[in-house]
């Protein structure tokens, strides 16, 4: 299997890492390189697409986001190398698959790949773009503050109207659900999730109790299930049962 790619950086140095990284990883082929953003521009507009395009953020006559929306199309997944995690939102924008920050270790290189494809299939893995169990949502606000959310504390995800509120152990954030539609995706596809109504995701860690249709939660939230979603999670509740072992026979 061969993995295409591209690499887009302005710092020489930070390329030269980068191709590094790369050739110890066999399944990647190096396409092209570009240390200048319009000549990436003008090229990869009219060459066919690759797997990966790494791309770097701060960039001199174009960003590194704004040429990742007219090149978006040309890559399967996109990767961010940058040394400012404040352009992290702004990844999300742009349909990024994963953000490398600066200095990266060949350690976390190799595990992004692994989770763009997983034992070396081209398949994206559900939690590609999140680093280890958490991830970061930008909350509403001028200011656009970052707060990372853990996946062992994430309660429920509820979507209400534009935005999404994401409850945890300990409080509720609100993010807008046009920066947060993908990873919204993605939490329903875990393994550790399941929906229960059309605007409700939730951790199964998190489940008390089941009364009927009425779920109670940890923090004392609670849900109702609904629609196409009760079978869903009656196959669930079903496959998690504690079996009571048939009693032995009297032996006449």
């Amino acid at each position: 299997m061969s993995i295409s790619c591209i690499a887009i950086d302005d710092d020489p140095h930070s390329l030269e890492s980068l191709i590094a990284y790369m050739e110890k990883l066999p399944d990647l082929k190096l396409i092209q390189t570009f240390t200048e953003p319009l000549q990436a521009l003008a090229e990869i507009s009219v060459s066919n697409p690759v797997d990966i395009i790494f791309m770097d953020v701060e960039m001199p006559s174009l960003s590194g986001i704004e040429l990742a929306t007219l090149l978006r199309q040309k890559t399967k997944h996109l990767v961010f190398t940058t040394a400012h995690p404040r352009y992290a939102i702004d990844a999300f924008k742009v349909d990024a698959d994963a953000y490398l920050l600066k200095p990266y270790s060949i350690l976390h290189f190799t595990k992004t790949i692994n989770n763009l494809y997983p034992t070396g299939k081209k398949a994206q893995h559900p939690f590609s773009i999140f680093d280890d169990h958490f991830f970061y949502i930008p909350l509403q606000g001028e200011n656009a503050d970052l707060v990372r959310i853990d996946l062992n504390e994430l309660i429920a995800i509820e979507e209400m109207g534009e935005d999404i509120q994401f409850k945890t152990t300990k409080n509720a954030f609100l993010s807008s659900k046009s920066n947060f539609t993908k990873t919204l995706k993605m939490l329903k596809k875990h393994s550790a999730f399941i929906q229960v109504n059309p605007t409700v995701v939730i951790a199964k860690q998190h489940i008390k109790s089941v009364l009927g249709n009425k779920i109670l939660l940890s923090g004392e939230t609670s849900f109702t299930i609904s629609g196409t979603y009760i079978e869903l999670f009656a196959n669930f509740i079903k496959n998690n049962l504690l079996q009571e072992k048939p009693r032995p026979g009297n032996i006449m």
